[in-house]
């Protein structure tokens, strides 16, 4: 007879803590891609209504000179912060997130008071050997409180306060990102 004798109320309270433990320290989402690569391009007809990669409607407008510069420094501190890699370019047989700005007008005033607010829109691509796979269209203009009530949770997230054109693709960059490359907890990473 053995002298270990397994206590079935221990085992039960022993059960519920792990999965007690388990369940608190969990993870809200699981990245199911090894490096990514990364494009960033600025579009190049103008006058375009739609988007040449995945044929959406776009609202082309001003774009800043430097805009695929800081929407791509944007783009790998948003993969770093999400412990992703990521390398520039497109390689065979790699996933890469490609985005094509038609938009991105620097705010005209300061934090408290603008003539003009900050606006950014682009679509994210998520893309692997010239395949679209995914996408994400963000367009932004921040407006006054007085123009939309119901934008005060946003206008308060923001700091209450105008923000930057940099300011409005970090939020579409995380967003999409949030979107394109996370999944839920317990599915899988097969339909990629």
């Amino acid at each position: 007879m053995s002298k270990h004798i397994i206590r079935p109320k221990k085992a039960f309270f022993t059960f519920i803590f792990l999965t007690a433990l388990v369940l608190a320290f969990a993870v809200p989402a699981v990245y199911s891609f090894g490096d990514l690569g990364t494009l960033v391009e600025r579009i190049q007809d103008e006058k375009a209504t739609r988007c040449p990669v995945c044929g959406r409607a776009i609202n082309p407008g001003v774009i800043h000179t430097d805009a695929a510069a800081i929407v791509k420094e944007r783009l790998k501190t948003a993969l770093t912060d999400r412990d992703m890699g990521y390398s520039d370019g497109t390689k065979k047989g790699q996933p890469y997130v490609h985005v094509l700005i038609y938009r991105f007008q620097e705010r005209k005033g300061g934090n408290f008071a603008v003539e003009k607010p900050a606006s950014v829109a682009f679509h994210m691509h998520l893309m692997k050997d010239g395949v679209l796979g995914r996408v994400f269209a963000y367009s932004e203009e921040q407006k006054a409180l007085t123009q939309n009530i119901l934008t005060m949770g946003k206008f308060l997230k923001r700091g209450a306060k105008w923000v930057t054109a940099d300011e409005l693709a970090e939020e579409g960059i995380n967003a999409g990102l949030n979107e394109l490359v996370a999944e839920p907890k317990g599915t899988s990473g097969t339909d990629q």
